[in-house]
């Protein structure tokens, strides 16, 4: 296994700029699992899309809407 660097940066862009910041180690573990969820967050909300995408495109039409005309407004009194 590869020795740990001895200082950990986290680079991002922020309002178009690069801004990078230097982590202690145990800071880099904690966001090393932040990436980790968030990558896998990711993947959740892709598989929710394909899932909505395929019900709706592969669904029959089963619920129509009526539409009322010549309906008499009642009156405030």
């Amino acid at each position: 296994m590869p020795q740990p660097p001895r200082a950990w940066r986290w680079t991002r862009k922020v309002s178009g700029k690069t801004v990078s910041l230097g982590l202690s180690s145990g800071k880099a573990e904690k966001m090393k699992q932040a990436i980790a969820n968030h990558r896998a967050l990711d993947k959740i909300i892709e598989e929710m899309r394909e899932i909505t995408q395929k019900l709706i495109l592969e669904s029959p039409e089963t619920a129509s809407v009526p539409i009322r005309q010549n309906d008499p407004k009642t009156r405030l009194s």
